[in-house]
């Protein structure tokens, strides 16, 4: 079960006042219920944290790709262009949808298949 939180302070602790009204450690009068926020799950905060981290991998990986593509551009070079164009749209699309890149999906898969056998 999830604790209710003061919105300023974070503080679980109350004193009631009267019957719609409490009162936090912080001072702040608390009668609405938009006054307090939940309790975070700690589940949750994993999952947000997981998500950023790969939110900021796509992000790195699509600079270091268009910083690619730009020497391949110098260079000339058409096959390296489309492969590096190729992975630059898939990283995108990753980032848009949340899903993960392909080649990491594949290795978790025969990650766990392994975990199995």
């Amino acid at each position: 079960m999830r604790k209710l939180l003061c919105k300023n302070c974070g503080n679980a602790e109350f004193y009631v006042i009267n019957m719609n009204e409490t009162l936090c450690k912080c001072g702040c009068r608390l009668s609405k219920l938009s006054d307090y926020r939940w309790e975070e799950s700690k589940k949750w905060k994993e999952v947000y944290h997981e998500e950023q981290k790969r939110q900021t991998e796509l992000i790195f990986k699509i600079s270091l790709l268009k910083r690619k593509i730009d020497t391949c551009l110098d260079e000339r070079d058409k096959d390296g262009f489309k492969k590096l164009t190729k992975e630059l749209k898939a990283c995108h699309t990753a980032l848009k949808t949340g899903a993960p890149h392909p080649t990491a999906r594949l290795r978790e898969r025969v990650q766990h298949n392994r975990d199995i056998v």
